[in-house]
């Protein structure tokens, strides 16, 4: 696969497909690993959703159009204003991520993973400093980790948000997110002007 449709271009990270091989630096174990969680997690239903289809609506249309992009950082003691950096860069170079535009640029996802981060606790904070920005471009960013707590929209037993690893995933807003935007005003207001 060539660079630009890996969608590298000026990012300080590799974005592979699950298609690709395994990225150099990570183990076959892990891709492998996260492969499965989109594939068989995010992308089939569960009796314990609460609803009929996917636990992740977007996800199977984004691994079957090969659309859905991975990106691996190592290290377990990460500056969190460089995490928000490596975030906020990868926001930036969305939109020009292959497609660009058409109907398919809307399955267009990239979820980070970092595999060596034990302190989820990070993860809720990068990715809840991000999250107005990203609405505010039409972004949806939402953080995955082994044992998270946050119950479902549906049932809130079901924990949707568990992964293997520490992971935060970018993808388009639709507008069937305003569930997860309607208590906090700037994100319905962000909601309202892409989509009313």
């Amino acid at each position: 696969m060539n660079e630009q449709s890996r969608g590298t271009f000026d990012l300080s990270v590799t974005l592979s497909t699950l298609t690709d091989p395994a990225p150099p630096a990570v183990s076959e174990w892990e891709f492998e690993t996260v492969k499965r969680w989109a594939e068989d997690w995010l992308s089939k239903s569960h009796p314990d959703l609460g609803r009929t289809g996917a636990v992740c609506p977007y996800a199977g249309s984004s691994i079957k159009k090969n659309l859905f992009r991975v990106a691996f950082v190592r290290g377990n003691n990460l500056d969190h204003n460089w995490m928000v950096s490596l975030l906020e860069e990868i926001a930036a170079a969305f939109p020009t991520l292959p497609p660009a535009d058409g109907p398919e640029s809307i399955y267009k996802a990239v979820v980070v993973v970092f595999p060596d981060v034990t302190e989820f606790g990070q993860i809720d904070a990068v990715q809840a400093e991000c999250k107005t920005t990203f609405v505010e471009r039409g972004l949806m960013v939402g953080q995955f980790y082994p044992g998270h707590q946050q119950g479902g929209l549906r049932n809130p037993d079901f924990r949707a948000l568990d992964g293997p690893f520490a992971m935060i995933a970018v993808r388009h807003m639709v507008v069937t997110d305003y569930p997860f935007l309607g208590e906090n005003e700037k994100w319905t207001g962000a909601y309202f002007a892409r989509f009313a």
